[in-house]
């Protein structure tokens, strides 16, 4: 019985010596974001890319979907 619980309190012991440091996070080093509306499409056109968005939702609302146009 005291070489199981010796067992157990030594297996205890190294598991805590396995813990991860947890040190602040590191930068980002990618590269840096571009607008959405930046692209060739929209021309960094902020009204006109919300207005795309717009429409691309209506056509994902079933209750305009269902109706006659």
């Amino acid at each position: 019985m005291k070489t199981l619980l010796a067992a157990c309190l030594m297996a205890g012991l190294l598991a805590a010596c396995g813990e991860i440091p947890q040190d602040k996070p590191k930068s980002y080093a990618g590269r840096p974001d571009e607008k959405p509306y930046a692209s060739d499409k929209f021309k960094g056109d902020k009204a006109k890319y919300e207005a795309a968005l717009a429409e691309r939702a209506n056509y994902q609302n079933e209750n305009a979907r269902g109706q006659w146009k």
